[in-house]
């Protein structure tokens, strides 16, 4: 099949394109490797609960995280919490996890797993933070007379 599309000198054939298009994104390993995994270990990595709720906008929320991962395969990783590059503990030769963290945040938090040997990200999770009512600046006087 062979279609023309457009005109005079901006002709544009489709075909061309199509093959043009596949060559570049399913045979060139550059950007077929891009869209896989952050690692080639297939890796339950979970936070519960996913999202913390506060009641005003820039409260701190309040919470016991349970972070839990499963790995077909006995790894070494050590829990990296985002931002603040801190550490929170390395497990060697396991592969089921499950740890309860306390949770104090105004923002959300993304959590880490990093392989012991050359501290490559293998998974993450994160817990959001949300709220029930937007921090206002307005207020409110109350008046009983």
């Amino acid at each position: 099949m062979y279609f023309k599309v457009g005109k005079g000198f901006a002709t544009v054939h489709v075909k061309v394109m199509l093959i043009l298009f596949y060559n570049l994104l399913v045979l060139n390993p550059v950007y077929a490797n891009e869209s896989k995994a952050l690692s080639s270990v297939p890796l339950n990595f979970t936070a519960l609960p996913e999202q913390c709720v506060t009641l005003r906008q820039g409260r701190a929320c309040f919470a016991t995280v349970e972070l839990q991962w499963q790995s077909p395969k006995k790894e070494s990783f050590c829990l990296y919490q985002v931002g603040k590059n801190k550490q929170l503990g390395c497990w060697q030769n396991n592969n089921n996890v499950q740890i309860k963290i306390e949770f104090e945040s105004n923002k959300s938090i993304k959590y880490q797993l990093r392989s012991v040997s050359d501290n490559k990200v293998i998974a993450e999770t994160q817990v959001e933070v949300s709220w029930q009512h937007k921090n206002t600046s307005r207020k409110r006087r109350w008046r009983l007379f």
